[in-house]
């Protein structure tokens, strides 16, 4: 279907989904909207702030494995290896952002894309930011297992004052927001229960490291010297007793059964 500003089935279904803003059916009205235009595989609705994610809404239809593995890995802590709740920590701000332009450079090997994201989100994903007050952010992530086109990605910016003005307005009648599908376990307190030795500092390398920053991007993040953070890696390495990036991972951020499985 060509798409079209101007052209009576968009602004039929902007109206449509106004219509729906008070109505429990919103998030999935909108997302089958825009799955007119370009495909969508995967998507969940989410506050990020410093501290935990909140889940406004999921699919109905979805996979419980997919529901599963989101509630009890991203939720509980792998959303902090996030591309995109690291970049809106770093500048929360509203806004269209695509994976490509915010994900490290060795996001590919990383244990959480080949855990987690090549598994569940699959091949692409975009999200739509709503800034709600200075620390928290409403975000719609949309994931596909085809790589968006370059014309789609226009696209999906293009309408971005229509669909975030929406989710903001949305907001008024979220009286669930704030209520957890599961507690999340926060990184100081994962950190200070496997490994009480390491330091403030080592805590944000490892961190970054994990999500798949290189040293130097991790140098950069935090105004060090490569060489410090070569020396922060060895030390982290020789501290927790590990050998590799996949046993940081399962140490720090897999469920336990999981882990003990995987060794």
């Amino acid at each position: 279907m060509p798409f079209d500003l101007h052209g009576l089935a968009w602004h039929r279904s902007i109206g449509k989904l106004i219509m729906q803003l008070d109505r429990p059916a919103f998030w999935s009205s909108l997302v089958r909207v825009l799955n007119e235009y370009v495909q969508i595989d995967n998507w969940v609705v989410l506050i990020f702030s410093q501290q935990q994610v909140d889940v406004v809404a999921l699919p109905e239809v979805a996979d419980a494995q997919e529901v599963d593995a989101f509630i009890h890995r991203y939720v509980k802590g792998l959303y902090l290896l996030d591309p995109f709740y690291i970049a809106n920590r770093e500048n929360p701000q509203s806004g269209f952002f695509h994976l490509l332009d915010i994900a490290p450079e060795y996001f590919v090997e990383t244990e959480y894309y080949q855990q987690y994201f090549a598994h569940y989100i699959s091949a692409d994903e975009v999200q739509y930011n709503v800034q709600l007050d200075p620390d928290r952010t409403l975000c719609m992530s949309i994931g596909s297992k085809v790589r968006f086109s370059q014309e789609q990605i226009t696209l999906l910016d293009i309408i971005k004052p229509w669909v975030t003005a929406l989710m903001h307005q949305r907001m008024a009648f979220e009286v669930d927001a704030n209520e957890h599908l599961a507690e999340p376990l926060s990184w100081p307190e994962t950190v200070a229960q496997l490994a009480t030795q390491i330091t403030s500092r080592e805590s944000d390398v490892l961190r970054l490291l994990l999500s798949g920053f290189s040293n130097k991007e991790v140098a950069g993040k935090l105004a060090l010297s490569v060489e410090t953070i070569k020396v922060h890696r060895r030390n982290l390495y020789a501290k927790l007793n590990v050998r590799s990036q996949s046993e940081l991972f399962a140490r720090f951020l897999m469920p336990k059964q999981d882990a003990l499985a995987a060794r």
